[in-house]
């Protein structure tokens, strides 16, 4: 362990301020949906209080790592290993909340899809989004415990379920009580929802696929269905479809992961991927259909093709993350993984890490 890189039990504390600041922002959006009313509301309200006290804590935290390893120099060489977005991100994030106070003064309080699509919000998920990766950019390339880095992809895939929720059928009713059935607006809006999600969720998989060899059973269980039952309790109201389908799903890929050990990792990739989300969005169509308010009201061909459009999709996704059919990158290649992870972001560490394990690249 290097002096600049964050040891595990940092990494962890950091985790814990990005799960604060994830918990507190899916408050904020249950109060959006559900408690605001736009009449009475302003900016300091309780879940704000929650959601901005989980930065205050993981701004405070990032500052002690920083002053902990201050040294002559510039103030770069002071940021841990994997963190220099980070502190770009908690820059932002603070700009974005001094706005979304002042934008709340003037213009109001949002409770609809203008919430999510609000300037000031988008400069706060910026922020978001590189503070919960720094525990998993850290932990890329040393021998870290690779729980860190999915449970730092779990918080991102919760984070862009979120902000995507207006075309997730996770988190919508609309998808099971159709008003209109012959119309081909909200049948759209549902597959187009349902290939939104597979990006999501086959985008943030393929991400630690390619970079850690060991990745343990029950990962695809925990960042498939921990955004799914939280966006559906949060701002829906079909926790159950989302629950089952988004639990049978994770362990369909997990089991079919741990099933094609011997294969090439692109196999393996594909083979869990497309037969999970292919398992999840038929589970949470026949969940939807025996629990939805009104039933699944889409045509056959309709609900059957979006389920087979989901596995294509996938499978699209891992051959471009996995352009060749080798059983191992080369050296070469895996160096290029960790170049790019270190040429990516601001940090400037003055030394480096021996190479891990588990570090970039698939296994055999």
């Amino acid at each position: 362990m290097t002096a600049n890189r964050a040891t595990t039990n940092e990494n962890l504390i950091t985790l814990l301020g990005g799960t604060w600041l994830t918990l507190g922002l899916f408050i904020d959006g249950y109060a959006h949906a559900n408690i605001i009313d736009t009449a009475t509301e302003d900016f300091f309200t309780p879940w704000h209080g929650i959601f901005y006290s989980g930065f205050m804590f993981t701004a405070g935290w990032i500052s002690w790592l920083m002053y902990r390893r201050r040294q002559p120099g510039p103030l770069r060489a002071w940021i841990p290993e994997g963190y220099g977005w980070a502190v770009v991100g908690l820059i932002v994030f603070a700009i974005g909340g001094v706005g979304d106070m002042i934008w709340h003064t003037i213009f109001g309080v949002e409770v609809g899809i203008d919430a999510l699509l609000s300037p000031t919000h988008l400069l706060l998920l910026f922020g978001l989004i590189v503070l919960l990766a720094a525990p998993m950019r850290a932990t890329i390339g040393t021998d870290g415990p690779v729980w860190i880095a999915v449970a730092s992809m779990t918080s991102l895939v919760l984070l862009a379920s979120f902000f995507t929720t207006f075309a997730h059928p996770l988190s919508n009713t609309w998808t099971f009580g159709l008003p209109a059935r012959n119309d081909d607006i909200w049948a759209a809006w549902t597959v187009a929802g349902i290939i939104v999600s597979t990006l999501i969720m086959g985008a943030s998989a393929l991400y630690l696929l390619q970079r850690f060899d060991k990745l343990p059973f029950g990962f695809l269980t925990v960042m498939w269905a921990v955004p799914a039952v939280g966006e559906a309790y949060s701002l829906g109201s079909t926790p159950g479809a989302a629950i089952v389908g988004g639990v049978v799903g994770g362990l369909v890929a997990d089991g079919l992961f741990a099933a094609t050990s011997t294969r090439p990792l692109r196999q393996r990739a594909g083979l869990a991927l497309s037969g999970g989300i292919v398992a999840l969005w038929s589970a949470w169509t026949v969940a939807g259909y025996l629990w939805g308010p009104n039933g699944f009201e889409l045509e056959t061909e309709i609900w059957s093709g979006q389920i087979a459009l989901s596995g294509l999709v996938m499978v699209a996704l891992t051959m471009l993350a996995f352009p060749t059919s080798t059983d191992t990158l080369s050296e070469s290649s895996t160096s290029t993984v960790r170049e790019q992870h270190d040429s990516d972001s601001p940090d400037t560490s003055v030394t480096s890490g021996p190479p891990a394990a588990h570090s970039a690249g698939p296994a055999r």
